[in-house]
């Protein structure tokens, strides 16, 4: 989402030489807002519309470049305090309303663990490093992970804030080699910053491109993956006055205007129709939306207003059938006005409406959009314009700084306080001196159906098994850590999967340990342990060339390593088609059984598919509203299908799921115990207490322990 956007037309681009208002411009905005939104709002038919982000980081380039420019040409500097000013005065305080709004309103609705996510989130939006934050989070936008997030909409401006940093220290020094140098004599000023900006844009593209199909989060929401389409804007700028330049024909012009004005317009709609949230993106794709901007900027460009030119003159000049003329209609033009606003405020709407009243159908999300355009043209109307065009304001650089600092300061302050006191709040909620055994959580027919747990809610997403490094994250191949524990000449033992399987590795940690084990972990999150195939069309982060290549590596180690038993284990809810899950499994366990181990297949656990710690945090009074369904998601474990046919009788199964549901009912809890760390990983205390329950099933089955 722009922010830049503020140049026009709520204010026209000032600089010594001119002042400029484009219409065009100011309902591509209007166009770029809608698509965002209704994108959000699940509207059928606009699986891309978060293109209009694309949109919009091309407008911003091409006006901030065109600014800068146009400020050197005419003083022979920049204004660095003033270019800062404007940003502040223009940005910040919208956005520290919108993050002190969203805290309240998280606090109102929201348990307080997810109230205390919120405040992280929000304080990162506050400090301009949204992106980075989510980033860290390995979340991928495309693929909702961060949908719950009030402050996921902050990633794209808190690229355009970082670019605003480095955009004018690069034109200025571009700019100032060519005109103070003797490469002034061979290179022009527009020249040598059209050379940086273009360098900056093939560098950035290519990172892009290289990144999306090995680390797509990067890709899409890093501010180096994405400031090739800053700089696509910023080349048009630079290349404004070519456009400008008295034809031979004005007709002709006008045709070449209406011919790629139309055809960039119909490479953004053929965007939006065709790109959804499986494309792998930016990569290649963003190239159709983020070129066809670059063309109806272009195309407006052919036939440029001029300074101070009356609105009559600019409405006689958007006549006939140019995409202008559609783009300069006050529905439009008005979307732009607003357009900050609403893309600030629309999300935050949703998500406060979806947690208040479970409700996710377009058309009520659509409503709750349309509600939340009412509130964004209050706020620019009564609350960002009258700061924009404050006169003191405009005129004294240093106070506008101010009021950046502040509305940086008030949304860094209130979103702190908030995240301290949910902590202090829950910090009371903690049980005395726990226990637990299974005796003690099982063995007893009474359950507690509320109080505080053991994780509480806020320590369970860490209550996990050490060594994490154990757990090969996402983007990487290789361990952290030495993952083989037991005695040199212990009975080689395997573990093997994904992160299903690295929950239970303290359990089979400790139960090997009592039999003298060398136990060889294999596991890497969000990679399956059954061989599943890329799906045409799909970008599946499940069967990336690092996911696969680690598991052909893994079971190439395993087979030299001629172990006596393996234990596996992985997420039965990758993909829906049996057939697919039936081949991936049948492929891993053919080379598992050549290695002569004995198999053991631990059950995939019940899968909440929601934050249990989050909504446990509200719901210690009563914890069965944290209850789900066994099947709610489609389940797939080809094992145990075979097993209950009387196959695969050679494999030993064991699982927990009768004691963490009651037929399809699962509990997040049981007398002080919380089972989930998250929306589907059992807590490392959990593991731990069933233990004991896996040891039982063991036995039952004749397991012989050593491997003979």
């Amino acid at each position: 989402m722009t922010t830049l956007s503020h140049d026009a037309p709520t204010e026209p681009i000032r600089t010594p030489a001119a002042k400029v208002f484009f219409d065009d411009i100011a309902g591509l905005r209007g166009i770029a807002v809608l698509l965002v939104v209704l994108f959000h709002a699940h509207v059928p038919f606009v699986t891309g519309g978060f293109v209009g982000v694309d949109i919009f980081f091309v407008i911003s380039g091409f006006l901030i470049t065109r600014l800068l420019i146009r400020e050197y040409e005419t003083t022979g500097s920049l204004s660095f305090k003033g270019f800062y000013a404007r940003r502040a005065r223009r940005i910040i305080p919208a956005a520290a309303l919108v993050i002190v709004v969203s805290i309240i309103g998280a606090a109102l609705t929201m348990p307080l663990l997810k109230v205390f996510k919120q405040a992280i989130d929000l304080l990162a939006a506050a400090a301009q490093l949204a992106n980075w934050q989510f980033l860290s989070q390995d979340a991928d936008y495309l693929a909702g992970a961060i949908d719950g997030s009030l402050a996921t909409h902050f990633w794209s401006l808190s690229i355009e804030e970082q670019l605003y940093f480095v955009w004018p220290l690069a034109v200025f020094a571009a700019a100032a080699v060519a005109s103070r140098t003797a490469l002034r004599r061979y290179v022009s000023m527009r020249m040598a910053v059209g050379l940086v900006v273009g360098a900056i844009t093939v560098a950035s593209l290519v990172v892009a491109i290289r990144l999306t199909p090995t680390d797509p989060a990067a890709a899409y929401m890093a501010t180096y993956s994405r400031a090739w389409q800053f700089g696509v804007g910023g080349l048009i700028a630079v290349a404004a006055p070519l456009f400008a330049l008295r034809w031979k024909s004005p007709r002709l012009a006008a045709v070449v205007a209406i011919l790629i004005g139309w055809l960039g317009f119909a490479g953004i709609v053929v965007a939006v129709l065709t790109i959804d949230s499986t494309t792998p993106y930016p990569g290649t794709a963003a190239l159709l939306p983020t070129m066809g901007a670059a063309l109806v900027i272009a195309s407006g460009q052919l036939r440029p207003p001029v300074p101070e030119e009356p609105r009559e003159e600019r409405a006689r000049r958007h006549e006939g059938p140019a995409i202008s003329t559609l783009l300069s209609t006050p529905p439009l033009t008005f979307l732009g006005r607003v357009s900050y606003a609403w893309y600030l405020w629309h999300w935050p709407a949703i998500v406060l409406f979806e947690t208040v009243t479970g409700a996710t159908s377009w058309p009520a999300l659509l409503l709750v959009s349309v509600v939340a355009l009412g509130i964004a043209t209050v706020s620019t109307l009564y609350f960002e314009e009258p700061i924009i065009n404050n006169r003191e304001l405009r005129r004294n650089a240093s106070a506008s700084i101010s009021v950046g600092v502040t509305g940086v300061v008030v949304g860094l302050a209130v979103t702190m306080t908030a995240g301290v006191v949910a902590v202090q709040i829950a910090s009371r909620d903690t049980v005395a001196n726990a226990a637990l055994s299974y005796q003690s959580v099982f063995g007893s027919e009474s359950t507690e159906p509320a109080g505080p747990v053991v994780p509480n809610p806020f320590q369970a997403y860490d209550d996990r098994p050490e060594p994490h490094e154990c757990l090969i994250p996402v983007g990487e191949q290789a361990a952290g850590h030495d993952c083989t524990f037991g005695p040199d000449n212990g009975v080689p033992v395997v573990l093997f999967g994904d992160s299903h399987a690295d929950q239970w590795s303290e359990a089979i940690r400790s139960i090997g340990s009592t039999h003298g084990w060398q136990i060889h972990q294999f596991t890497k999150a969000a990679c399956p342990a059954q061989n599943l195939r890329p799906r045409p069309g799909v970008a599946d982060p499940y069967t990336t060339s690092e996911c696969t290549q680690w598991r052909a590596d893994a079971l190439q180690d395993i087979t030299s390593l001629s172990p006596k038993i393996v234990f596996v284990s992985s997420l039965s809810t990758y993909v829906p088609e049996r057939a697919a899950v039936d081949t991936a499994w049948d492929d891993t366990l053919t080379t598992l059984r050549a290695t002569g181990a004995q198999i053991v297949y631990i059950a995939d656990t019940p899968y909440p598919g929601f934050q249990i710690a989050d909504c446990m945090s509200g719901a210690l009074d009563n914890w069965h509203q944290c209850d789900f369904p066994l099947d709610g998601f489609t389940r797939i474990e080809p094992i145990l299908d075979q097993q209950a046919a009387g196959e695969s009788t050679d494999i030993i199964t064991i699982g927990v799921n009768d004691l963490l549901c009651d037929d399809n009912l699962c509990f997040p809890a049981r007398n002080k115990i919380l089972f989930y760390r998250d929306d589907s990983h059992l807590t490392a205390t959990a593991a731990e207490v069933l233990e004991p329950a896996l040891v039982r099933q063991l036995d039952e089955a004749r397991f012989d322990y050593t491997g003979r």
